[in-house]
């Protein structure tokens, strides 16, 4: 009996906080989306920002929590290396390398948050790049391998969240893309003297 409680336990809470990190990952994920697209106005901008980075961390908290309670599961029984090297879990090997990789890209976000002033935008920007494919590799972690995605209701919050996700993706895309090909003819830059000369001074020695 006590056995199957502490079993219980084990399976609520490594379900209750996967969940909780994806849907914090989800929030940080849009938050950092909507500043990239500059539609945040002046006033606005420290509050998205405070939202983006602490739901970040706390998505990364819970992740931790997520893959650290799954030690004690006797279940399926993961030893702390299957969990920490991605690839290498003998019960759903892919899947869960997937989680572990996405936890470990977002650790590399944080982590690149608070110190781009030591990094510099350029790598910084390269290194938070990382935010979209660690957000898609938690969504097809939990919803291939986790316990209640058999249900209508998490199918639905996957599915939502996702394409809200990839929507404001491909908007990013395009606005990139549309700002580069609208790109002005710089101001210092001399354009040639195209005015016809007048034929009277051609005679003009």
């Amino acid at each position: 009996m006590n056995a199957a409680v502490e079993a219980l336990n084990v399976w609520t809470t490594t379900r209750a906080s996967g969940i909780t990190s994806y849907l914090f990952l989800f929030l940080s994920t849009v938050a950092g989306i909507t500043m990239g697209l500059r539609i945040v106005k002046n006033k606005a901008k420290p509050i998205v920002l405070a939202i983006h980075q602490s739901t970040g961390w706390f998505g990364f908290l819970f992740g931790m929590i997520h893959g650290s309670v799954l030690v004690f599961d006797e279940y399926v029984g993961y030893s702390p290396g299957e969990l920490l090297i991605p690839f290498t879990a003998h019960s759903h090997p892919i899947l869960t390398g997937i989680g572990t990789l996405s936890f470990y890209m977002t650790f590399l976000v944080i982590l690149s948050s608070d110190l781009m002033k030591k990094l510099g935008k350029k790598l910084w920007k390269m290194t938070h790049m990382l935010a979209f494919p660690g957000y898609f590799m938690a969504l097809f972690h939990g919803l291939f391998i986790g316990s209640d995605s058999q249900y209508p209701w998490a199918i639905g919050m996957y599915g939502a969240t996702g394409a809200i996700i990839a929507a404001l993706t491909a908007y990013r895309i395009w606005t990139v893309t549309k700002g580069k090909g609208k790109q002005e003819t710089p101001r210092n830059m001399r354009l040639p003297d195209r005015r016809v000369k007048p034929a009277a001074l051609d005679n003009v020695e």
